[in-house]
């Protein structure tokens, strides 16, 4: 399913398979970004993996959210972004938790959290780490989280690729489609 013409859906993780209790599950999107994880520009762009983690109500509203951070350039450091009984919740790449200073962290949240409550209905806010202890992303026990998120990062791979390792796959099907057509 499409949830947005700004990103690709590569997986969408309705399969029950994919599901942690109560409804818990995950899709994986896929956007270019000019900006590293720091939120430094690129000289070129780049595809950004990252998931979208759903609880049982599967909230579509919060892609509202995810394509104004998107806009607002906050989007590369992301790994998982989720909703939760009305709160927005962000997870970084460790090692940007890791390289800003305490002020840069305190400022993305704030941006963060402007948008959140900028929603139809505002949301509460939080940014962390992907093993951090700050979030409710999923209401499990917290080593069941880190499993759960643990096994869609390294499945997926999520983060920051090169456009370019992407682009001549698909330029080499557009040519055979192209021949066989």
């Amino acid at each position: 399913m499409p949830y947005s013409p700004f990103f690709e859906t590569l997986n969408d993780g309705s399969r029950a398979g994919d599901k942690l209790g109560n409804g818990t599950h995950h899709s994986v999107l896929r956007v270019p970004i000019w900006h590293d994880e720091s939120l430094n520009p690129l000289v070129q762009a780049s595809l950004l993996d990252f998931a979208v983690i759903w609880d049982g109500d599967h909230d579509v509203r919060v892609m509202d959210a995810i394509e104004e951070m998107y806009f607002a350039g906050l989007l590369s450091p992301i790994r998982f972004v989720g909703e939760r009984n009305g709160r927005l919740t962000v997870l970084l790449a460790a090692r940007t938790i890791e390289a800003w200073t305490k002020a840069t962290l305190r400022d993305y949240g704030a941006a963060v959290n402007r948008i959140s409550q900028g929603m139809c209905e505002p949301w509460a806010s939080v940014v962390d780490d992907m093993f951090g202890r700050e979030h409710s992303i999923i209401e499990r026990r917290p080593e069941e989280v880190d499993a759960y998120l643990d096994d869609i990062q390294l499945t997926w791979q999520l983060g920051r690729k090169a456009s370019l390792a992407h682009l001549k796959p698909a330029r080499q099907r557009r040519l055979e489609q192209s021949r066989a057509g």
